[in-house]
């Protein structure tokens, strides 16, 4: 056994200068190496990288063996030559092997016959009926970790692995190295992506039926040319985000990163840095150069989620984005410009943070140019049907589950309730509703508490707003307390949010009416 050390640490121009690659190799590997690296499929990049080094070292067979995350084991994930279909993604220990060697020591190693070698697991070619005789393994790194190997073995003349064909095998480990890691890159970013785009509603979902919101995507439509910042008013949870996102998919800058920032979870310190960058030594912890998100986004959106929360040190810059396009890094002289398009989002007064000089007036009327404010959930009834199914079909696919309606009562209760976390929370009600429910159709009892007494509020109302014989008023209030308690085991602040009434005001009924856990309504 022939074993080198550091080879693998050489870079491809290295190599080539120390081994005196022949001429015609050269033209192979770039030829090779343009093949590989023109698709980003993971089995794809395997294949090619083993097909080039089995013919760039006139090799009867070859393999990429890689380390598996799961078991830890070695996996052969592709092969070429005669017993290539007997031991594609063949498992086998990571102990085993002049693989398994090669991957735990980071050697090069060269076998001159395998046979008389310690470290050769004799049971793959006893599985594959294939004859190892000679063989050169090269580690497969990438940022310094072994992840794997590409082996080759027995040259078709019967001649012994030389230094030109390890100079060969060394490049094309390389090359997988980068390649595989571009690709795994890829794959991840494709997942990612259609996660993404299975979670995203449509946008006639986010519509719905309300005039508000129709009137909203109406003139989005308009926006599609125009550079024009837009500031979305309305509460939390009724979607804001979504919107903006809208917004920039239906503009000439879809192409382009949409980048979101959240301004209300970093202090202002960090905002500054997340927002313009930092150059390296700009504060403590500053180890390097920071891209900050504006300049990142050149050419796309950037999304100012929570704008009303952002610190007045923090304003004046962010006017100068918007009026300059202009700005310099934490800790930098230097003045940098990006293209970008601003979207602002707020929950906040913004007209009383200006009054009570929290907000610069100035950026307000910068920011307000195109204004969207949306309607909370409780303004658009009409759309909590269709919002509930849309969640329901979402969760009962994520959850496997056979649920496929809700029945009546349900609907109703989900109707009469005020919603103040909005969107969201309806969201988060059905989800809770598909995991707890036990069938096919959700039932009232699916529901969480305040959802379910939403009836008794209503009737509460009735009764005290819109009484029709005086001498009953008594009588049936008092009922209604006693059994709205009783329904939230004697919570009283949860039977006083249930009654629509304060907590105050439910105690002094309960003693007016002298409503005990015993009483007999």
């Amino acid at each position: 056994m022939r074993k080198l050390n550091d080879t693998t640490s050489l870079n491809v121009e290295d190599i080539i200068r120390n081994k005196n690659l022949k001429e015609t190799h050269l033209h192979d590997i770039l030829e090779a190496s343009a093949i590989i690296n023109s698709r980003l499929e993971l089995n794809y990049v395997l294949e090619q990288v083993i097909i080039h080094a089995t013919k760039l070292t006139n090799s009867v067979a070859a393999s990429i063996i890689l380390i598996c995350d799961s078991t830890n084991d070695l996996v052969i994930r592709y092969a070429t030559g005669p017993a290539s279909d007997r031991i594609s993604n063949l498992r086998f220990p990571a102990s085993k092997g002049i693989a398994g060697f090669c991957i735990s020591t980071g050697q090069i190693i060269v076998v001159l016959d395998a046979k008389k070698d310690p470290h050769h697991f004799g049971e793959i070619d006893e599985v594959s009926g294939f004859k190892t005789k000679s063989i050169l393994c090269v580690p497969l790194c990438i940022k310094g970790k072994t992840i794997g190997c590409v082996e080759l073995l027995n040259k078709c003349d019967g001649a012994a692995f030389n230094d030109d064909d390890i100079a060969v095998a060394t490049i094309m480990s390389n090359l997988a190295a980068i390649s595989i890691t571009n690709a795994k890159s890829y794959e991840k970013l494709q997942t990612t992506n259609f996660a993404l785009k299975s979670q995203l509603p449509s946008l006639d979902m986010v519509i719905g039926k309300n005039k508000k919101v129709q009137k909203i995507l109406r003139t989005i439509n308009k926006l599609r040319d125009a550079r024009s910042t837009v500031l979305i008013l309305g509460e939390s949870g009724t979607g804001k985000g979504i919107i903006a996102r809208a917004i920039h998919e239906q503009s000439g800058r879809k192409e382009h990163p949409f980048v979101i920032v959240n301004c209300s979870v970093l202090s202002p310190t960090l905002l500054e840095s997340e927002l313009f960058g930092h150059e390296k030594g700009s504060f403590t912890g500053a180890d390097k150069l920071k891209i900050g998100r504006f300049e990142l986004a050149n050419n796309g959106t950037v999304f100012l989620d929570e704008i009303g929360e952002i610190d007045k040190s923090i304003q004046t810059k962010l006017l100068r984005i918007l009026q300059e396009k202009a700005f310099e890094r934490v800790g930098g002289t230097k003045t940098l410009t990006t293209d970008i398009r601003v979207i602002a989002a707020t929950n906040t007064n913004l007209e009383k943070a200006v009054e009570q000089n929290l907000f610069r007036r100035d950026l307000y009327y910068r920011l307000k140019v195109i204004v969207f404010q949306l309607p909370s959930l409780r303004e658009r009834k009409e759309d909590i049907p269709v919002f509930a199914e849309f969640f329901l079909e979402k969760y009962r696919n994520e959850l496997s589950k056979s649920t496929r309606k809700f029945d009546k009562e349900s609907m109703n209760a989900l109707l009469m309730y005020d919603y103040p976390g909005n969107i969201r929370e309806l969201e988060n009600i059905v989800e809770r509703a598909v995991v707890l429910t036990e069938g096919d159709v959700i039932h009232i009892n699916d529901l969480p508490d305040e959802i379910q007494y939403r009836k008794k509020y209503s009737l509460y109302n009735k009764i005290t707003t819109n009484p029709e014989k005086t001498l009953s008023i008594y009588d049936m209030e008092k009922d209604i307390i006693y059994k709205t308690l009783l329904e939230c085991s004697w919570n009283q602040s949860m039977a006083a949010r249930l009654l629509g009434i304060s907590r105050d005001k439910l105690r002094y009924r309960v003693k007016k009416y002298k409503i005990t856990k015993q009483s007999n309504n």
